[in-house]
């Protein structure tokens, strides 16, 4: 009887993504102003790693649909020692899955950028249509900038 129990609870505890109460469907922009907001508040970068930053958010989209994640980066510009340079931007589109789903939080997972291996994304609602997603890395090839990056669905 323990065993099932046991069992019963832990299954119950496994959140199960087609059930889940939140959804990534639709188109999510980078909230720059939320984004630089975090970053001041709860930071501290150098001054030029911020300028880059501020350049650089408030421009992606993510768009989810039927189980397909289109991703949409424009072309910008970004200060680059003290220049403004051009920032090539990428469209992609790839399959993705969520792995977990609660009430606050959702787990997925697609193909990294451009690559052939999976990464694994975590998406924190603050609210039904913004989230944020923790920027800090274990790639050597990135900065490591423990920020968030804040996203709001469109209607």
């Amino acid at each position: 009887m323990k065993i099932t129990l046991a069992l019963v609870l832990l299954l119950a505890g496994c959140s199960n993504a087609s059930a889940c109460s939140r959804s990534l469907d639709g188109t999510w922009k980078s909230d720059g102003q939320a984004t630089m907001a975090f970053v001041r508040e709860h930071t501290k970068l150098q001054p030029k790693t911020e300028a880059f930053l501020q350049a650089l958010v408030g421009h992606m989209t993510m768009t989810f649909e039927g189980g397909e994640l289109h991703l949409n980066m424009p072309d910008i510009e970004v200060p680059i020692s003290g220049q403004m340079s051009p920032f090539s931007g990428f469209e992609e589109r790839k399959p993705y899955e969520v792995l977990f789903c609660s009430s606050s939080t959702i787990v997925w997972s697609a193909r990294q950028p451009f690559g052939d291996t999976d990464e694994v994304t975590t998406f924190n609602f603050v609210d039904p249509d913004t989230i944020w997603v923790y920027t800090g890395s274990t790639d050597p090839k990135m900065p490591d900038l423990h920020t968030r990056e804040y996203f709001r669905r469109g209607r």
